[in-house]
């Protein structure tokens, strides 16, 4: 924050720090301004620590020295400069201000909100200090109390712009998307031109799955900065959410533009191809996003999902297994492990994948069926009895599950339960009825279902 006075002097005027004894405070303070203001920081310090020699009680010049170095980013030093100044003029709220914000900006926020609390008991509606104490809390990730504080503000000042910009973060933060909203479209109101708040507003609407109007958020901003590249790539991210994936594309090619080494931009337009079938640019993305961060296990994996459609079953499981040094919780990918497994004629390997798959959720009910349906073809179709129950009892209208269970019954010869299953599995899929006589002619019915 800067509390200088604005002073019209030209910035490249040199000061000679020996002639300072022959000026006055005022002239001297001028100096220190222009220098200051222009971050010539340096410069400042010398003429500060020279006027020093000639006026070693001054408090204004031991708050400027502070400030001083702050800008030089010698926080620690400048916290000294501070307390000199609060011995000599113990009731400058600035002061106080001032150096709860160099604490804040070394990480020690509680610190620095007993200082804003100092300045607040000398002046209690002081909008900087209960702002700052605001951020303070915010980045201790009290938001409710920083939300208390920027209320505050704005209710002392309506116009405080960055008090309503601060209110959509930590409302985002709390999942009060609404609010969210409400709070950066008020920031809006009065600061029209911050791109950033467009963008935060584009994030929050994103969230709340309203794809369109996040579209024009992201727009907004970019019509502001056009070389925002965040902004690109999550408009990118509503237009994919829309299903248009060409616009989708465009707009990660555009982010590309300005930040090209953004492997997560073109994993993106990798994914964007893969949806649109087209797995040979998919391929060619996936492999610079993978080139460009080796360590995303969702680059692999995509890559090994186009490898698979393709039918090149052994680099598919290749890309796999690399994702799965890296994650190897993830089910989704053991149950593709699994099914290309299946498709290379590796059914032992195959079934511990499958099993892999359900260890990791067993809420995926068609895991449990493939993996039954595995095990049917490898001939222990008795262990997949149980297997097709969970099925069921996860996902009851699916008809799959009936026939398969219908074909071991009927393996095992147990007629009427494997009637009982086609009839249930009819009831969800009538379509299916055929013409057996279903009791005199089971054999018929089991190379019905083998075939299926």
């Amino acid at each position: 924050m800067n509390y200088f006075d604005d002073i019209e002097y030209n910035a490249d005027d040199n000061f000679d720090s020996d002639e300072l004894s022959s000026l006055n405070s005022e002239s001297a303070e001028e100096k220190i301004n222009i220098l200051y203001e222009n971050g010539k920081f340096e410069e400042a310090l010398k003429v500060i620590e020279n006027y020093l020699k000639f006026s070693p009680f001054s408090s204004e010049a031991y708050y400027k020295k502070a400030l001083v170095l702050d800008g030089l980013g010698k926080h620690a030093e400048a916290l000294e400069y501070y307390d000199k100044a609060i011995t000599l003029n113990p009731n400058d709220v600035e002061i106080y201000i001032n150096k709860g914000i160099s604490l804040d900006t070394t990480g020690d926020y509680s610190q620095a909100i007993k200082y804003f609390r100092r300045a607040l008991e000398i002046e209690p509606d002081n909008t900087d200090a209960i702002f700052n104490s605001g951020l303070s809390y915010e980045r201790m990730e009290q938001f409710d109390k920083a939300i208390e504080c920027f209320e505050k503000v704005i209710e002392l000042n309506y116009k405080f712009a960055d008090a309503y910009y601060e209110l959509g973060y930590c409302y985002d933060f709390l999942d009060e998307l609404e609010n969210s909203v409400e709070s950066y479209e008020k920031h809006l109101e009065l600061n029209p031109m911050n791109y950033n708040a467009w963008y935060n507003k584009g994030i929050v609407l994103n969230r709340q799955g309203k794809f369109l109007k996040a579209i024009d958020a992201y727009e907004t901003a970019l019509a502001v900065k056009k070389d925002f590249s965040a902004a690109w790539y999550n408009c990118g991210n509503a237009y994919s959410g829309i299903g248009r994936l060409a616009k989708a594309v465009e707009c990660y090619e555009n982010s590309l533009k300005y930040n090209g080494s953004d492997s997560f931009a073109y994993h993106n337009i990798a994914n964007a191809y893969y949806e649109l079938s087209d797995t040979g640019k998919a391929i060619e993305y996936f492999d610079k996003a993978i080139e460009l961060n080796a360590g995303n296990y969702d680059s692999y994996y995509g890559r090994g999902s186009c490898y698979y459609n393709r039918g090149e079953y052994e680099r598919a499981l290749e890309d796999y297994e690399a994702a799965l040094k890296l994650n190897k919780d993830y089910s989704e990918i053991w149950y593709s492990k699994a099914d290309t497994l299946m498709a290379l004629n590796r059914i032992d390997e195959a079934l511990e994948s499958y099993r892999k798959v359900i260890t990791l959720d067993d809420t995926n009910h068609e895991a449990f069926y493939d993996y039954a349906c595995a095990l049917v073809d490898s001939k222990r179709a008795d262990e997949a009895l149980g297997l097709l129950e969970k099925c069921i009892e996860l996902q009851p209208d699916m008809a799959d599950a009936y026939y398969e269970k219908a074909k071991i019954h009927f393996l095992r010869k147990e007629v009427e339960s494997g009637l009982e299953m086609l009839e249930i599995a009819f009831l969800l899929r009538p379509q299916d009825k055929f013409e057996y006589d279903f009791e005199k002619d089971w054999q018929k019915i089991i190379e019905f279902l083998v075939k299926r």
